[in-house]
């Protein structure tokens, strides 16, 4: 288990599968990055929000396939379920702060948008004696991850998968 982070576009569709569009961190280094972030001010806990369920939309599983013959109810019911759980991976804050903590540490795809980069970026360099992390000195996985959260604000934001 570990963090693969990728940089999405405008449309939030992830950008490619180039050297630069994606970042693969072991668990101890993903877990070490965030901790690291928190210590910079870069995340904020929040809560992290509840998943729609198949049952509050009277769905099953096989109801989600293209193939699966539907009526207009059980359509609409879809409809509003996948409407309902994209919401969940997209949702941010007009203004945010900082990350939420939660869109990191979770695999789940969330949308970490590019206000909440910025913030983040914003608070990082806001620190005293900040680029000293980012010295040329032995473990580089701070300063490759801090130049890819830039190249993510600069695109459209990233997704953790």
């Amino acid at each position: 288990m570990g963090y693969d982070f990728y940089i999405v576009g405008e449309d939030r569709a992830i950008r490619g599968a180039g050297p630069r569009d994606n970042l693969s961190l072991s668990a101890l280094q993903g877990a070490s990055v965030i901790d690291t972030m928190a210590h910079f001010g870069m995340t904020v806990e929040t809560d992290r929000p509840q998943w729609p369920t198949l049952d509050q939309y009277g769905l099953q599983l096989a109801h989600l396939s293209d193939t699966a013959d539907l009526t207009e109810d059980q359509k609409k019911a879809k409809t509003a379920f996948v409407a309902a759980y994209q919401g969940v991976r997209e949702a941010a804050d007009d203004e945010p702060e900082a990350i939420p903590a939660y869109k990191l540490r979770f695999c789940d795809g969330y949308w970490v948008t590019p206000s909440e980069i910025a913030a983040a970026l914003n608070r990082y360099e806001a620190h005293p004696n900040y680029d000293c992390a980012e010295l040329p000195f032995g473990d580089q996985t701070w300063a490759r991850w801090i130049a890819f959260l830039r190249a993510a604000k600069a695109a459209g934001g990233l997704r953790t998968l």
